[in-house]
């Protein structure tokens, strides 16, 4: 058996691979099941699968003693110089998860057995002559010359078209497959050598009216990528490049409108109305009953766009959610109205209800678990590792004090600033939700403030004589 050609990714298949993940499965570098993913293996593992024939590998070897089939294992120890047998399966798991990759059944020729594998996409694979150009194995499918256009969405720019088999779309005729944009919801089905645009559900710029229902070859959808941008309109919906967007039922617009989604009105800020003097250098003066403390305003690095409805991410059951204390009130009363919801996604469910107005739907969030979110951490790596206090002072309100006993980095960046699904339901993180909204609505101000203690018992006193004099030391004002 021949040894296979180990082709380096490009550049820019890498980047938008790691962006990919970054989007669907969790911020890179992040660790599942004691697997650090990173960068560097998940471009060592595509270069894998793209070296292979038929894209494919097993996840572990198959007849060792005579060599016959190579596992991804086996593979990735051999490039990385350690034993990655345990990593294989995990990393294969995230790649079928963002849309890289598909399960695979590869056949053991010595043993005559089925091993579990996994291939490649067509649309992230790439030859000797693809060098920075879009991911691209020559070969054709239903849909033209090429799947190259897959990489980057024509309607959105953003997104990456992902291949959705065993689900149909409502009042379009049945196909084999059809195409989904992470990012604006755009559908495409296959007619032969060609694709039709079905459905535009996030998208709001009425310059994609002229494409709704048309049918083009891939090509003509690609050079659509290369045209002048049109201008965004200011709306919620396009606020970032980056914006993760959640699962949507499919939503078919059988004539050539556009879907505006109402932009919700912002929520008052919350807390108690305190005029701190400023000096030169932009601290806040906080005088306490003890002492007078000195805050630093916080520079914080955003690092997606603004994610709205949120909570419809959440893949916990319904029934998982509701043996949570919090929800007794609520359980007898979904029970009733809704009893075939409970083995599906909680996420989809509460979106569901959130477009009937259904009055169950504010019973399952917390108070902020409808609001927009979004994702930043610490800018001064240094100050990351320091603990004290903290406080959210914004439009002349003091809104939170908290005191950090760990390191900022674990409170700012990990609590306050990466809210997840699940975050946002009664059993969540209230607090977390609430602070990371006001950063989010206030991004262009300063919002954290942060005065440095190395002492936790002088932190407790702090926080109990702060809250005494402005938030009358209670944990429902934070």
């Amino acid at each position: 058996m021949a040894a296979p050609q180990f082709l380096p990714i490009p550049n820019n298949i890498h980047a938008l691979a790691c962006e990919a993940i970054s989007r669907r499965i969790g911020r890179l570098p992040f660790t599942r099941n004691d697997v650090e993913i990173t960068e560097g293996l998940i471009g060592v593992t595509l270069e894998c699968l793209n070296a292979e024939v038929k894209r494919t590998l097993p996840l572990c070897a198959a007849s060792r003693d005579t060599g016959f089939l190579t596992g991804l294992g086996e593979c990735l120890s051999e490039r990385l110089g350690s034993d990655q047998g345990a990593a294989a399966p995990v990393i294969a798991e995230v790649l079928v998860s963002a849309g890289l990759a598909e399960p695979a059944e590869v056949l053991d020729a010595a043993t005559h057995t089925q091993m579990r594998g996994i291939r490649l996409l067509s649309a992230w694979t790439w030859h000797i002559a693809s060098g920075d150009m879009l991911p691209c194995d020559g070969t054709c499918s239903s849909g033209g010359e090429t799947d190259a256009w897959l990489a980057q969405c024509p309607i959105c720019r953003t997104g990456i078209l992902s291949r959705v088999t065993g689900k149909r779309l409502f009042g379009v005729p049945p196909a084999d497959y059809y195409l989904d944009c992470s990012h604006c919801g755009a559908k495409f089905i296959p007619e032969k050598d060609r694709f039709r645009l079905v459905s535009i559900a996030h998208i709001s710029d009425p310059r994609w009216r002229q494409y709704l229902n048309s049918c083009r070859k891939s090509d003509d959808w690609a050079a659509l990528v290369h045209e002048e941008k049109p201008a965004r309109p200011a709306s919620r919906i396009a606020t970032s490049r980056y914006r993760m967007a959640p699962k949507k039922a499919d939503i078919i617009i059988p004539q050539p409108v556009a879907v505006h989604r109402p932009v919700k009105p912002a929520r008052p800020v919350e807390g108690v109305p305190v005029s701190f003097s400023t000096l030169k250098d932009g601290s806040l003066v906080v005088t306490g009953t003890a002492k007078t403390l000195y805050f630093r305003p916080v520079k914080l690095r955003f690092l997606r766009g603004v994610r709205h409805d949120l909570f419809s991410q959440s893949q916990r059951t319904v029934q998982q959610a509701l043996e949570a204390p919090v929800f007794a009130d609520v359980k007898p009363l979904f029970v009733r109205e809704y009893l075939r919801y409970l083995l599906l996604r909680l996420g989809p469910v509460t979106e569901e209800l959130q477009k009937k107005n259904d009055p169950l739907f504010p019973q399952l969030l917390n108070r902020y678990g409808d609001e927009d979110f979004g994702s930043f951490a610490l800018q001064n790596e240094d100050l990351a590792h320091k603990k004290g206090l903290l406080i959210v002072y914004v439009q002349g309100k003091l809104c939170h004090v908290a005191g950090c006993h760990s390191s900022y980095a674990d409170l700012v960046d990990r609590t306050f600033g990466n809210i997840t699904a699940d975050k946002c339901y009664r059993d969540g993180d209230e607090t977390a939700c609430r602070i990371n909204s006001l950063v989010t609505a206030f991004r262009s101000t300063p919002v954290i403030w942060l005065h440095e203690l190395s002492d936790d018992t002088a932190i407790d006193a702090a926080v109990f004589d702060l809250r005494s004099r402005y938030l009358q030391v209670t944990a429902a004002s934070q």
